[in-house]
């Protein structure tokens, strides 16, 4: 059937007003967040499918007008501008078929860009300094964590040298926040990206299939990143450069490389589970304990794939 601007415009009012509805209940309710972070974009990506880029930006205008009237600008911002960018980008994404790696990568540098435009607005129509504001976070979740760790009723001197850690992390991690950021949104951005292919799906629109995590080869230069960052820290200091912005850069340079290396050490373990026919359920427990517990296994075993290719290995074994 011939696809007609009135049909094109009546689906994509139909599917703004879902969004706001969802926008609404997400921003709201804080534990239905998900509806306004993950399910409304893919709505308006589901738009950029079906009819293309002009009517998923008309989609996105649409919900960001009805919202700011019944929420406040603020919330628009933080809600459907901050998400609809990168959305738009997954949609474009799925219709021109672009490759996997471009289809995360370009929505989680819109979703960064529209974060610090949020935090901008939400700064600027507050009056409040950014730095300020990081500082006072910081500062509130640390004395939450020093205040649970001064009700387990711990000897003194072990009480004193948790909070030493905790101050200690709190500060790696204030220095590689930035990375820490891009990492959170490339997450997000392929999380919409699976969600999204699955409504595409759900609606008769069949789009490209991303790969399963477990086909997943992240190449060799990203150990090599790791090395670089580790090098940075750890070479500066042994040399006598005591630097702190060069060690700032070594970490975060680290943080990265240890990233896309504990990606691809998840994906060859769930090869390797696979290949002993292990249940998706028994695989969610052991990757997810092994992240919580001990995540430089992960880093190591994705730097061991890397050079010894243990997928490919146990394939040939008959496993």
């Amino acid at each position: 059937m011939k696809q007609t601007n009135t049909r094109a415009m009546v689906e994509t009012a139909f599917l703004a007003a879902i969004v706001v509805v969802l926008t609404v209940i997400g921003a709201s309710l804080p534990v239905l967040s998900l509806l306004a972070t993950i399910v409304a974009p893919a709505a308006i990506a589901t738009v950029g499918i079906r009819w293309g880029v002009r009517y998923s930006c008309s989609a996105a205008v649409v919900a960001f007008v009805i919202v700011s009237i019944l929420l406040g600008p603020l919330t628009a911002v933080g809600t459907i501008l901050m998400y609809a960018v990168p959305s738009i980008f997954i949609g474009l994404g799925f219709r021109k078929r672009w490759s996997p790696l471009k289809l995360i990568l370009v929505p989680t540098l819109a979703l960064a860009v529209t974060t610090i435009i949020t935090l901008l607005a939400s700064m600027s129509i507050m009056s409040v300094d950014l730095q300020t504001s990081i500082q006072n976070i910081g500062d509130e979740v640390q004395n939450a964590f020093i205040d649970t760790v001064k009700q387990q009723s711990l000897p003194p001197e072990q009480t004193e040298l948790y909070i030493q850690q905790i101050q200690a992390s709190l500060v790696q991690i204030k220095r590689m926040l930035i990375t820490y950021a891009f990492c959170a949104f490339a997450v997000t951005s392929y999380i919409l990206a699976r969600f999204t292919a699955y409504i595409a799906k759900r609606t008769n629109n069949p789009v490209q299939p991303l790969p399963a995590i477990s086909s997943w080869q992240i190449p060799v230069w990203a150990a090599g990143v790791l090395a670089v960052g580790l090098i940075i820290i750890y070479g500066s200091s042994f040399v006598g450069i005591n630097n702190e912005l060069l060690t700032t850069v070594g970490m975060n340079i680290a943080l990265f490389g240890a990233f896309a290396c504990g990606l691809n050490g998840i994906a060859s373990l769930l090869g390797v589970l696979e290949g002993y026919g292990v249940s998706r359920v028994l695989k969610i427990v052991i990757i997810a304990l092994l992240y919580v517990m001990m995540p430089i296994s992960l880093v190591t075993f994705g730097v061991m794939d890397m050079f010894l290719d243990l997928r490919s290995r146990f394939n040939q074994r008959g496993y």
